[in-house]
């Protein structure tokens, strides 16, 4: 689409042609320009969501699913309207250090700098985050774009020379060093050499290159073998040089460090992160729980008591990639007799609009309360026990549904987190697999469950197995609750 004053290039015309579209729309001075693709220069590569003319330039925006803006008393933003992107205004009382601000800004640095080699830049060196902060208070409307200054020195780093080894930087500066250190580290492999070790960090998760690295790495690997709370590359060197052999740092290594002896060397080397010794404690910790075989143990001995009620309710959600809910599990027992356990699902497989998903949620909550109802008129207790904060957060936009879970509802993550500290993280599918609980569908998973629910909407063989495997795999996710609270008492026997 282009209407003058925006171009809006569609993916589907291909890399190349992308790349031409832009790169005319910029000669041509287009005012804002969506979905476009910056010709690869000098090792560099982007895709800037959206590039907006200034001056005789332009600047890098991009679309964020996360918050851009936090209150601050003695901060101030910079934002703009949709519609004048270029018509920055200045609001005090908030800061633009939101939920994932370090992320963005080096984002935008890189955007910023392939601007500037191709000769499109405007020489202001800022960029824009489009988010889900509500800004409707300060413009009119929910959605606008939060700017960045690129040149403010405000990530704090690492410094040798400094005394404090502290210094902080711009969003540039810091882009810059990390971006010459990895062409440093590709030009050394491109001639067989190697100037890095693979270290296990958080976004290793999301990394096409993981098992390769494990394999490099080995199997005793200290960094690799850390599933969970994950220290930075600054941490771990310190680690591999002073408590293994710097090259190497064997899981038994880590499990013998002796926490309060290296604390005061650790903390130095531990840059923009908070509680540096329960960092350190915690690897260790695993480690050791690694060594021993243990998957999870009491923070204080013998405390584990187990939550329980007369008639226990397992209650969990599933939703489709718009975030309707379409599936409310509730699996019934009585007591902790888990023979006596019904699946009893509100579900529906029929495209979704608002109405049809607050229909699901009225009968949802009258299904509750005639639990209520009927607990009361026996004299029984009842919980309803859920899986971390959706169940909550994400249906108290029903008031029916709100109404009927008032004062029955327990967070399960929240109690396992606060009694028992576990090797791996404590998400439902690790706990639940710490008592031998498995589900009975292949790759279990909220990402492939929106995916088997679009297939479930269809008609035919396939449509109905997605049906099945929909619903097996909300029956799994309650059924793994209860198997969670029946397993700490055995464990406790």
């Amino acid at each position: 689409a282009d209407s003058g004053r925006l171009l809006l290039l569609d993916a589907e015309i291909g890399w190349t042609e992308r790349q031409r579209r832009t790169v005319a729309a910029m000669t041509a001075g287009v005012e804002v320009i969506a979905g476009g693709s910056l010709p690869d220069v000098n090792g560099r590569r982007g895709l800037p969501d959206v590039l907006v003319r200034h001056q005789d330039g332009y600047l890098p925006v991009d679309i964020k699913n996360h918050r851009t803006l936090a209150s601050a008393k003695r901060a101030e933003v910079e934002i703009s309207t949709l519609s004048q992107p270029d018509r920055r205004l200045t609001y005090p009382g908030h800061s633009d250090h939101g939920a994932r601000w370090r992320d963005d800004v080096m984002q935008l640095a890189h955007y910023t700098r392939m601007l500037q080699e191709l000769d499109f830049h405007c020489g202001v060196n800022r960029g824009g985050i489009i988010g889900s902060s509500d800004l409707t208070a300060l413009l009119g409307e929910s959605l606008g774009i939060t700017w960045y200054d690129l040149d403010t020195e405000n990530i704090v780093t690492y410094s040798a020379s400094d005394p404090s080894h502290r210094r902080p930087r711009s969003a540039l500066q810091r882009y810059d060093h990390e971006f010459a250190f990895r062409v440093d580290v590709a030009q050394a492999a491109a001639a067989g050499q190697e100037l890095v070790r693979p270290y296990r960090i958080a976004d290793c998760g999301t990394c096409v290159w993981f098992d390769h690295c494990a394999t490099v790495v080995g199997d005793d690997d200290a960094s690799f073998a850390i599933e969970t709370g994950h220290l930075t590359i600054r941490e771990w060197q310190y680690l591999y040089q002073h408590c293994g052999d710097g090259a190497a740092l064997s899981v038994a290594q880590l499990a013998a460090v002796d926490v309060d002896a290296h604390l005061e060397a650790f903390r130095v080397q531990s840059v923009g992160t908070k509680m540096p010794r329960d960092r350190l404690a915690n690897a260790v910790r695993r480690a050791r729980m690694s060594c021993t075989g243990i998957d999870f143990e009491a923070h204080v001995p013998g405390s584990a008591t187990v939550p329980t009620a007369d008639i226990e309710v397992d209650f969990d959600i599933e939703w489709d990639d718009q975030g309707r809910i379409y599936q409310w599990g509730l699996r019934v027992r009585d007591g902790q007799d888990d023979c006596t356990a019904r699946y009893q699902p509100v579900v529906s497989f029929d495209p979704l609009d608002a109405a049809g998903e607050a229909e699901l949620a009225a009968e949802f909550a009258s299904r509750m309360q005639q639990l209520r109802s009927d607990a009361a008129q026996a004299g029984k207790s009842l919980q309803v026990f859920h899986w971390h904060h959706p169940e909550i957060s994400s249906t108290r936009r029903f008031a029916e549904v709100e109404q009927a879970l008032d004062g029955l509802t327990y967070d399960l993550r929240k109690w396992f987190d606060a009694t028992f500290f576990a090797r791996t993280s404590s998400s439902i599918k690790q706990v639940a697999g710490f008592f031998g609980f498995r589900w009975e569908v292949d790759d279990p998973g909220g990402l492939a469950s929106q995916g088997a629910v679009e297939a479930a909407r269809g008609n035919g063989p396939q449509a109905d197995a997605a049906r099945r495997w929909c619903l097996s795999y909300n029956e799994c996710d309650v059924a793994a609750q209860a198997a969670i609270r029946d397993g700490v008492r055995a464990y406790r026997r």
